[in-house]
């Protein structure tokens, strides 16, 4: 009798326990299931585009008749990071070094502080909303790829998260962060960690 695999290695470990074991990969459509048309969308910054590299855009017959490209690659300025400006490719200890009543103020006030010559969470906030709304009326499943901050205010936006509390959400890296959404308060979320780096380790990312 065939079972799903397990989501997490945890769980694959706690079903495997110490004895041999055969896993059997079955493609799904292999077994005779419509592929499901799907979109795929990064930043314009070097990095998401690297990682979208990686993801296969075969051509899917449509139901009624004619081609769609798997996981079509669409680039959206509007996802890129929040731009540090004058501190731009330094780590927060750097700009704690450098301009440490700079970092204070942002330590006060996360969502409001603007980086000189850059912006702050409410300038992302301003420009993902045209995106978010283009995100709301696709049908299609949306895999985008992204980044810390702008991650956090979308995962915001639809658990319906106040935007105060945005900035501190835990976003980690190497993990696709699924959610199931119908525009109501029905939410189902699943979260695969891909790895290499282990969940509990500092990725860097948190004073973003």
């Amino acid at each position: 009798e065939f079972e799903n695999a397990p989501i997490t290695m945890d769980e694959l470990i706690s079903v495997v326990g110490t004895g041999p074991v055969t896993l059997v990969l079955v493609d799904a459509l292999s077994v005779g299931a419509k592929p499901t048309c799907a979109r795929l969308w990064t930043s314009s910054l070097r990095r998401t585009q690297q990682t979208a590299m990686y993801i296969q855009h075969p051509n899917i017959e449509l139901p009624g008749g004619g081609p769609w490209e798997q996981m079509s690659h669409r680039i959206y300025r509007n996802l890129d990071e929040v731009y540090a400006g004058e501190f731009e490719g330094l780590t927060y200890d750097e700009v704690k070094r450098r301009a440490p009543r700079e970092a204070s103020l942002r330590r006060r006030d996360k969502l409001g502080y603007r980086y000189p010559r850059g912006e702050s969470y409410y300038d992302i906030i301003t420009r993902l909303e045209r995106t978010m709304i283009q995100a709301e009326t696709t049908r299609e499943p949306l895999l985008i790829i992204g980044h810390q901050a702008v991650h956090r205010l979308v995962y915001a936006f639809l658990r319906g998260i106040p935007r105060e509390q945005a900035t501190e959400l835990p976003i980690p890296l190497h993990t696709v962060i699924r959610i199931d959404f119908d525009g109501t308060n029905d939410f189902r979320e699943v979260r695969y960690f891909l790895g290499p780096t282990r969940l509990e380790e500092d990725d860097g990312q948190k004073n973003l």
